[in-house]
């Protein structure tokens, strides 16, 4: 009896870990056109497929002292603020992005199509002058905070890499998508596939700012739509409290043939709103808060009043440990309902 109870008491709690991992309300969206010409199009190939994975976050706020209303001088405020995850590690992201690839050449495979490999890709003249990158690998020069990793066995072509290794995609202007209908022309009338999906977990909040310098940011698990990552610039030569922001997105797109600059068929699959994944990370709300002192009076002497004020500094870090395996299951999952569901939405054409 006492065996039963137990077993019956762990299948119960195995039952509530797994329904406190949810997915909040999936909003697929795309904008197509030309999807009636892709009838009979079997070939694809891939020209990206990469996974991002936002694991750290820091940035400052800086607000300038001086003169006050009513007279009387405050003191500069700067503040900071850094997030960052521990517990999750290169295995587990890699292990996510190896298996949302699989899934997704499996079902293009399984919709009869043939994948292009990066060998006969690099022999066309589009990719001329391009490197030729092997997948498998974590980079943390595309997004600041952010780790982005390539599936396992997948190679592809880069135009260059900057002076702090991220890649430069190639397009005009570089615009990606740019390149994508002469790729396909000269792989003889193929499908371009391109995979890049995001998933962060920190929100910024608005905070009043008071007479100071303030940040609130909260944690949020999600795979994003369309938003910006705001990090702490770390240029030598910059202005206090100085920022960056690197524009990030969750997209699975196709593109077909070339008519003129533009591509004569497009899917590209998004989000509506971020997907939501709960259970994972811990909520937390995490503020900053620097002021300069004040001095309304002053002292007064022969030449005039002066004023005596300091400056306002403060640092606020906040470390959130996360269960790899919980992170895993969560993260996958929403990864791939996206994925799926625009890769089986772009397939009823074929």
């Amino acid at each position: 009896m006492k065996a039963k109870l137990l077993i019956s008491a762990m299948l119960i709690f195995a039952a509530i870990a797994t329904q406190a991992q949810t997915l909040g309300e999936f909003k697929p969206k795309d904008q197509s056109y030309g999807m009636g010409k892709l009838k009979g199009k079997n070939r694809i190939y891939i020209s990206g497929f990469q996974v991002n994975f936002q694991v750290y976050n820091e940035k400052e706020k800086f607000k300038q002292g001086g003169s006050m209303l009513g007279g009387g001088m405050k003191g500069d405020a700067l503040t900071g603020i850094s997030v960052g995850l521990e517990g999750l590690d290169e295995k587990t992201v890699q292990e996510i992005t190896d298996q949302l690839y699989q899934d997704y050449i499996g079902k293009l495979k399984a919709k009869g199509m043939t994948i292009i490999p990066a060998d006969e890709a690099g022999k066309i003249e589009a990719y001329e002058g391009f490197t030729r990158m092997n997948g498998g690998k974590i980079s943390v020069a595309e997004i600041p905070g952010v780790l982005t990793c390539t599936p396992s066995g997948f190679d592809y072509y880069v135009k260059g890499l900057d002076k702090d290794g991220k890649e430069k995609k190639g397009g005009f202007l570089g615009n990606e998508a740019m390149k994508f209908p002469r790729l396909s022309k000269e792989l003889n009338d193929a499908v371009i596939g391109n995979v890049d999906i995001t998933v962060l977990f920190v929100s910024d909040k608005e905070a009043f700012q008071g007479n100071g310098a303030k940040l609130k940011i909260k944690t949020n698990l999600r795979l994003v739509d369309s938003e910006g990552v705001t990090m702490t610039n770390d240029s030598k030569i910059k202005f206090k409290g100085s920022n960056t922001v690197t524009m990030v997105t969750s997209q699975v797109a196709f593109y077909h043939g070339k008519m003129g600059a533009g591509s004569t068929s497009a899917y590209v699959g998004t989000l509506g709103k971020p997907l939501a994944i709960n259970g994972v990370v811990d909520e937390s709300t995490v503020t900053s808060y620097a002021a300069g002192s004040r001095d309304a009076l002053g002292t007064k002497t022969l030449y005039g009043t002066m004023y005596s004020v300091t400056d306002g500094n403060t640092q606020n870090a906040k470390i959130i440990t996360v269960d790899p395996a919980k992170y895993k299951d969560g993260v996958y999952k929403a990864a791939k309902q996206f994925l799926d569901f625009h890769t089986d939405e772009f397939l009823k054409a074929i």
